[in-house]
């Protein structure tokens, strides 16, 4: 599945392109192939052809081969369970075929994004992030509305931190007092940011909530993606982040 962080409305329809190339189809009811738009075609004489419909009119359907022909074929005279599938076809699923053809990785790089690899620990996703020249993880949390450093991390990487802007609270307790800090500079993969803010907590006792073995040093939230342009692809396990975000 795919999850978009919108900026702008042009990134509108690669949500809806993406939805689409993740839409699951019943396996036992696809042939090898078929998730491309083909399929294996039967006449009443048992002859067969391995194709897809890309049009229909008056009893004649069109059946393109991989190799670009193209036949008229009767519709008639094809085996009953191939006209139920000509009957039953529309445009609108050689679109559809289309599209669960295309690769992410393609569709985004056509559009500018880059991919970035995320981390799975403990059914939680863990994306790096390098900051004063230092690899971080983060976890990955669109529900968060900010973004967060670890308190301790902060200290150790320098960081000017404004302290007592606030109070905050999280899954394994009480975070304690919340400061904010500046960072220079970020980078997430090839993407670089400048002067990116964030608040800084004690993060301890909320990575303990995720578990003996969680380890990471922020959390990334949702006003850093929205700023990045994110598009996750969580079963692909990446994030793709806009070139010039």
């Amino acid at each position: 599945m795919c999850w978009l962080i919108p900026r702008t409305t042009r990134l509108l329809a690669l949500l809806g392109c993406a939805l689409l190339l993740n839409a699951a189809i019943p396996l036992a009811a696809q042939q090898e192939g078929e998730s491309t738009g083909y399929r294996t075609f039967s006449n009443k004489a048992g002859k067969t052809i391995r194709a897809k419909v890309i049009g229909k009119k008056s009893g004649i359907v069109h059946l393109r081969m991989s190799n670009g022909i193209t036949y008229r074929v009767a519709t008639d005279t094809l085996s009953q369970k191939d006209q139920e599938f000509v009957d039953d076809w529309s445009p609108a699923e050689e679109q559809r075929a289309r599209l669960q053809a295309v690769d992410l990785k393609e569709l985004f790089s056509a559009r500018g994004f880059k991919g970035v690899p995320l981390r799975l620990q403990n059914n939680q996703s863990l994306l790096e992030i390098t900051i004063a020249g230092e690899r971080l993880n983060f976890l990955l949390d669109t529900g968060a509305q900010g973004s967060v450093i670890d308190r301790a991390k902060a200290r150790a990487l320098k960081l000017r931190i404004q302290e007592n802007v606030g109070f905050a609270g999280g899954i394994g307790g009480s975070a304690g007092p919340m400061g904010m800090a500046l960072l220079p500079l970020i980078k997430v993969g090839s993407i670089q940011k400048k002067n990116v803010t964030v608040a800084v907590l004690d993060l301890s006792r909320i990575v303990s909530g995720h578990g003996k073995s969680s380890k990471f040093d922020g959390i990334i939230g949702f006003d850093l993606l929205e700023d990045l342009e994110a598009v996750i692809d969580y079963k692909g396990r990446m994030m793709y982040l806009r070139e010039d975000g």
